[in-house]
């Protein structure tokens, strides 16, 4: 199994950026998309959410992953050296791996080759103490409904979980895709029922967008 390293990079428009002139906004925005394509054979930009309407502290997502973790750091690394990423803000950034599950061989969706999706739902999520004192079998018990409930909502959603365990606070950060908002609310209320829901410690921000072009995304700041 190959090991991808996933970024997850949450900007806000400050006042900053809006005090420059609509010339000096668009070549920020330009130099911001020449730094991206400069590492698009080293790092693979999963897609570029708009967050507006869902959230208040972001206004863009950048989903991305990459071989190599420094691949994924040196991006951002050049992002914040532009006209651009002088101008934002980063609110949240998460940094994941991929691994095999413990009780599933069930890979990521991204790293099958399945396209992306019209909308993203990112959030990052600890759980107890209690639920790593349970043993192997209970865990799996727990997981095996929890995926039960899931796997009604497949093709319609599909589902992207990976390790944050000492790269970050959070111990796993998932990613659900849909093309259907509705379908999305089902399956996070239903799954609300599950048993694991009684392990989980903290589990926010949520983070959903809407997927644009790169340039068309990083063009949303009026």
């Amino acid at each position: 199994m190959v090991t991808f390293y996933t970024g997850h990079l949450a900007v806000k428009y400050s006042p900053r950026f809006h005090a420059l002139s609509e010339e000096k906004r668009k070549e920020a925005v330009a130099e911001a998309v020449a730094v991206f394509d400069s590492y698009q054979d080293r790092v693979i930009l999963r897609g570029a959410y708009v967050t507006q309407a869902f959230q208040a502290h972001t206004d863009l997502l950048f989903w991305m992953y990459s071989e190599r973790f420094e691949d994924l750091q040196d991006l951002q690394l050049a992002l914040r050296r532009t006209a651009w990423g002088k101008s934002v803000d980063t609110p949240y950034a998460f940094a994941g791996l991929t691994k095999e599950f413990e009780f599933s061989a069930h890979p990521t969706s991204f790293d099958q080759g399945i396209p992306p999706r019209e909308y993203l739902c990112f959030y990052p999520f600890i759980r107890t103490p209690e639920y790593y004192l349970l043993t192997p079998g209970e865990r799996k018990a727990l997981l095996e409904e929890h995926g039960i409930i899931g796997h009604k909502y497949v093709p319609g959603i599909l589902t992207n979980g990976v390790y944050g365990f000492g790269l970050g606070d959070f111990e796993w950060l998932l990613s659900f895709e849909t093309d259907d908002l509705k379908l999305l609310v089902d399956c996070v209320r239903d799954l609300r029922s599950a048993k694991a829901r009684l392990y989980t410690k903290y589990e926010w921000p949520f983070i959903v967008g809407r997927r644009f072009k790169l340039a068309q995304a990083l063009e949303q700041y009026n």
